[in-house]
């Protein structure tokens, strides 16, 4: 039986649906309420991120996530995006657009969620996901694997140890 809009376009063969990458999801525990741990991922990036190496001015870029935006400012004043905050419920979690040193319109998604353990201790659970779709997907996933060394810098921050970063997915 023909399908009811013949003269609709079909696939080529060899066009098959590729499925996107899984998700990245990592999990770290840092010594500090719920509350000064989610201040401190948003409010203390500049103090926590790993300048030079992933930050495109490199030397002397401050780091922020301010008015919305995640991003870097240049020593000249220069601004770099790498993201918008999609949503966000602190200190519970933030959720954002991820496009840092990719094309803005295929941006992925991250979400870093922060659970109270006891008083003094919280658990940070961060996703990255939202590839596109074939090889652009996977070229995204692999780009954006070094998420445990960042991680691990913001763990250095509390006092922590850097390897103390689960790789869950």
């Amino acid at each position: 039986m023909d399908p009811l809009f013949s003269h609709a376009s079909r696939p080529a063969a060899s066009q098959e649906a590729v499925e996107p990458p899984p998700s990245r999801r990592y999990r770290l525990r840092v010594p500090a309420p719920q509350k000064s741990a989610y201040s401190a991922f948003v409010g203390d990036i500049h103090l926590w991120w790993p300048v030079p190496n992933y930050t495109g001015f490199g030397d002397g870029t401050h780091v922020y996530v301010e008015d919305g935006v995640i991003g870097e400012e240049s020593e000249s004043g220069e601004i770099q995006v790498w993201g918008q905050v999609v949503a966000e419920d602190a200190p519970s979690f933030i959720e954002f657009s991820w496009t840092l040193a990719w094309r803005a319109d295929t941006p992925t998604r991250v979400r870093v969620e922060f659970a109270p353990e006891g008083e003094e201790s919280t658990v940070v659970t961060f996703t990255h996901n939202g590839w596109a779709s074939g090889s652009e997907g996977q070229a995204q996933y692999e780009k954006y694997s070094e998420w445990p060394i960042i991680l691990g810098r913001y763990a250095a921050f509390f006092g922590g140890s850097a390897d103390a970063v689960e790789t869950l997915a």
